[in-house]
Formats: C-alpha cells, sequence, structure tokens
C-alpha cells in the first residue's frame, strides 16, 4: 500500500536557550558528508574511496527580529541550538516529534533589506562542533567532534578508535 511522505507541519527553535517562536522564518540543517579521498595503489585497477572522516558542518537559519542578542552571540563557541520539528503523513493519526540539538560557532551573520515597514530578517550561520538528530524518540545521529562520538543507526562508529587512544 502506497504511503505519502512525512512533512514537516511546524518547527520552534531555540538559540543559546531563548525561544524563536513566531521568529524563526527557517532553518537548514547541517549536510552529513564523509570527507574521502582517492586511493590507488599496485595492484589494483582502479580507484578504491577511503572514508577520512567528517566534513564540517554547518547550518543556517533566518530569524525575522531585529534583535541584538543575535549579534551578541557572533564569535562566541559552542551556542547551544535547538530545533524542534512536527511532522505528519496526510492521514496518518498521530504527528512524529523531531528534534536535532547541536552546538557551534555563530561565524556569520546577515542583515536583510532595510526598508520602511518591512519586516526585519537576519540570516545566521553557526559551524557546528556537535549535531544529533532524534525522530519519534529514536536517536538516528550523534555527531561530536570534539569528543570523537560518531553514531549512525545507534552504532558508535568510532568507538575502538577512542578506546584504542586512550580516550
Amino acid at each position: 500500500m502506497a504511503r505519502l511522505p512525512r512533512l514537516l507541519k511546524h518547527f520552534n527553535l531555540y538559540i543559546d536557550g531563548e525561544d524563536y517562536a513566531g521568529r524563526a522564518d527557517a532553518l537548514t540543517p547541517p549536510a552529513l558528508a564523509f570527507t574521502m579521498e582517492d586511493h590507488r595503489a599496485g595492484g589494483m585497477d582502479g580507484v578504491a574511496r577511503l572514508e577520512m572522516g567528517m566534513e564540517a558542518m554547518t547550518m543556517t537559519f533566518i530569524i525575522s527580529d531585529a534583535t541584538p542578542a543575535l549579534i551578541a552571540l557572533m564569535g562566541r563557541a559552542s551556542v547551544p541550538l535547538v530545533a524542534r520539528g512536527s511532522v505528519q503523513a496526510q492521514g496518518m493519526a498521530r504527528a512524529e516529534p523531531v528534534v536535532i540539538n547541536t552546538r557551534g560557532f555563530f561565524s556569520g551573520i546577515e542583515f536583510g533589506e532595510w526598508r520602511g515597514a518591512n519586516k526585519s530578517v537576519q540570516t545566521l550561520t553557526a559551524e557546528l562542533e556537535y549535531f544529533r538528530y532524534r525522530q519519534a524518540d529514536v536517536e538516528y545521529c550523534e555527531i561530536d567532534v570534539i569528543n570523537m562520538i560518531r553514531k549512525f543507526g545507534g552504532v558508535d562508529q568510532l568507538a575502538d578508535h577512542r578506546a584504542n587512544i586512550g580516550l
């Protein structure tokens, strides 16, 4: 039986503990990608791509509020950001919660165009050191760059490496 897709129906954003309900216009979670390196050695008839860790994680979000509190976060490290969403497929009785927890360095802010009788928007960029994705109370991903944790589907892919180097 065909099933319609889950859609993000509602979301809210918390920046450094402050609730931005009604002011958070958009959020783009980071792309999760591995750094890959080509390897071709003697006896190989082609290139094998080797995983060399994770790419940098960058998140952007747009806030409709001319608040100086966001400017004050520039240059601060480990700022907590929490995005909470609600997804639901048409015809599905219950909506599922989605929670994205992050920590990062606020590396950029773009001020929208100033025009009379127009909403003020700010686009902010955070370079993340931590990312966790949960849906329907199941953790699907946790990446903690500083503490060398990388979990996908409940499997900690770096546990052996941490143990091998005494962490």
